[in-house]
């Protein structure tokens, strides 16, 4: 399959008015890198790789230019996004219509069950079979690396997949997802799915699996600036604690003040209502 990375490496390269010659050296001639760029031979990822540090480009920030110009609109990342959006405007029958077979995006047998697992929170009657489940489950633990792929699966699936699995494979994503300092959506959404486990946990009282979390958000939450799961952190923390012993009232309190300050107007009322269930039993 071609992937068009010498178009965009020859992009990149006139754009930064880089000569063949420079990028040239003993390991790859300027006609190697010539013809890879004209789509007519491959290069190896170590060359590659070699030729972005004489650019002054990340592999990252190559990856990202290039699959502006050459991601075709069936790709997993543009299939999230679309998602995203019809689930804000609680559009179920465009969801739903992914699952048949005049889409337009190819859904392989996981992501069909992702989409299943997202209807059903929406409608309880759409569930995934335990076929379906069974099979994700499998595939996500023999993942060694797990990259925003997996991570995206595993997130959407918290209310289809059962609670001891769900955790063992959080454990898994938490060990071995992709990080990169340049790029840190991977550790994000890492930080969010676990603060979900978190709170299921607190739910169902397992609290030795809350206190493991507790311990591995915080390692991902450190030097961090991202407060908005800073704060709802700072609320299942309190929401822990209220749990075990009747405290936390005031973590919880000061969270839903800091959501108001940031102008989070639908998580403030979410964990508004949370807490009047849980502290005044309204």
């Amino acid at each position: 399959m071609k992937l068009h990375l010498g178009k965009t490496l020859r992009k990149v390269r006139q754009g930064k008015q880089i000569s063949l010659c420079s990028l040239a050296d003993e390991h790859l001639s300027k006609s190697q890198i010539s013809r890879f760029e004209r789509g007519e031979s491959e290069i190896s990822c170590v060359r590659l790789i070699n030729i972005l540090d004489k650019l002054n480009i990340s592999l990252d920030e190559f990856l990202i230019l290039h699959d502006s110009d050459y991601t075709n609109t069936e790709s997993f990342a543009k299939l999230i996004q679309y998602i995203r959006k019809q689930y804000s405007s609680q559009n179920i029958d465009n969801i739903a219509s992914l699952l048949s077979n005049s889409s337009k995006y190819n859904l392989n047998p996981y992501v069909r069950t992702m989409v299943k697992s997202i209807l059903h929170t929406l409608d309880s009657n759409i569930v995934p079979s335990d076929e379906e489940l069974l099979q994700l489950t499998d595939y996500l633990f023999k993942i060694e690396n797990w990259g925003y792929y997996e991570i995206i699966l595993l997130g959407n699936c918290v209310r289809t997949i059962n609670y001891d699995s769900y955790f063992l494979l959080t454990k898994e994503m938490l060990h071995n997802y992709i990080y990169s300092s340049l790029n840190k959506t991977n550790k994000r959404i890492v930080t969010q799915l676990a603060i979900n486990c978190f709170i299921l946990s607190i739910d169902m009282e397992k609290f030795s699996n809350c206190s493991y979390l507790i311990s591995e958000i915080k390692k991902l939450l450190d030097n961090e600036l991202n407060f908005y799961e800073q704060t709802v952190f700072l609320y299942a923390t309190g929401y822990f604690e209220f749990k075990r012993s009747g405290k936390g009232i005031e973590k919880m309190k000061q969270a839903i003040q800091v959501l108001d300050l940031l102008g989070e107007d639908k998580l403030k009322l979410h964990y508004t209502s949370h807490f009047d269930k849980l502290v005044n039993k309204k």
